[in-house]
């Protein structure tokens, strides 16, 4: 490690290198203090345990507490933008197995100047302490020290990576019964909307191509603010011409009426017009039926088309029009939605019953 600060660019290399040295190494493990930070069900916690002290590793007058250069205070830097040069190019070449973000530091956790801000609420704040009292100590850790805790993250994030690697045995031929009994024990199983959503993506990719009805699919991510970015719904199905003519809004849980009328009042605010709306639930809660279809009447004659409809459903009666060949695209591309998740319980579940199928 130098004593004169790292540029950005040269971070990236350093990181690029010990990354290729933790994966040919293969470090033993487990470790568990690390182990927890690198595998947490916190986004911003992963991207911070490398972010911070690999800031601190390229320039030792950084504190590896401070996010925001702030008032300038001594040890302040710009934790975001080296997460965005730095961390985001490389995950992207690394399968985006931190979550994906573009831009890590923008979430509300990391919007304060200093890791363990008392001022600043956080959820999971146990979770958040083990980070504080894992970096801490880095701030007066010697040299070699720092360097070797660099090294422990990267041991563990190479771990975390073999073990997320999956190859879904994806039969050649699959009838479509047994297509629809494994979606319906994959569903069964609540996962805050992750599973309903990964497999409605790769329904809606397969009746886009299946039937040339849609030129591109685009799909939100689980629990992602789809106003915020001026869209109306969780999966969007726009035309040759760029439009959207089809937004699905998916529910992991029954429909209620305000699920309608806040999604329809989105769809309402979106950007771009909108003239159909499906909402893709289990099913519809009982004691709002009637007004749900007050509302999908009123809506209606408002120029706006809304339907209620079942996965399973769309599963039954959409694939069998199609050849065979897109249930294996459908099986395909549900893998596809799981890896970009990075949802390990949802992905071992699903790889779980395209083997049980494969050995029947």
């Amino acid at each position: 490690m130098t004593k004169e600060p790292l540029t950005n660019s040269q971070a990236a290399v350093l990181l690029a290198k010990e990354w290729s040295r933790a994966l040919q190494e293969s470090a033993p493990g487990p470790d568990h203090q690390v182990d927890e930070l690198a595998n947490s069900k916190v986004k911003s916690i992963r991207y911070a345990l490398l972010t911070q002290i690999l800031g601190k590793v390229a320039s030792p007058r950084r504190s590896v507490m401070a996010i925001q250069l702030g008032d300038g205070s001594e040890g302040a830097w710009d934790a975001r933008s080296f997460a965005k040069d730095v961390i985001v190019p490389w995950e992207f070449e690394n399968k985006h197995f931190l979550g994906g973000s573009g831009d890590p530091y923008v979430s509300k956790p990391l919007r304060r100047s200093w890791l363990g801000d008392q001022q600043t609420s956080v959820r999971d704040k146990e979770d958040w302490q083990k980070l504080e009292n894992f970096l801490r100590p880095l701030d007066t850790a010697k040299p070699v020290e720092l360097i070797e805790a660099f090294r422990r993250v990267l041991a563990s994030f190479a771990r975390k990576l073999a073990n997320e690697s999956f190859g879904y045995l994806i039969p050649g031929r699959i009838d479509q019964h047994r297509l629809e009994y494994i979606v319906f024990e994959f569903l069964q199983e609540s996962s805050g909307g992750l599973r309903p959503l990964a497999v409605a993506t790769a329904l809606f990719k397969t009746i886009g191509r299946g039937f040339s009805l849609f030129s591109e699919i685009r799909s939100q991510g689980v629990n992602e603010a789809d106003v915020s970015k001026g869209v109306p719904g969780d999966i969007m199905c726009y035309n040759e011409s760029g439009s959207i003519c089809l937004a699905v809004e998916v529910k992991g849980i029954e429909l209620t009426l305000t699920h309608v009328e806040e999604t329809t009042k989105k769809a309402k605010r979106s950007k771009e017009e909108i003239s159909n709306l499906i909402f893709a639930v289990p099913n519809v809660q009982e004691k709002d039926f009637d007004k749900i279809q007050d509302r999908i009447y009123h809506r209606w004659t408002e120029n706006l088309n809304l339907y209620v409809v079942s996965i399973l459903n769309l599963v039954a009666t959409t694939l069998i029009l199609l050849d065979e060949q897109w249930r294996i695209f459908f099986l395909r591309e549900i893998g596809n939605q799981l890896d970009e998740r990075r949802d390990q319980v949802a992905r071992r579940r699903w790889d779980d019953l395209l083997k049980e199928i494969h050995n029947r």
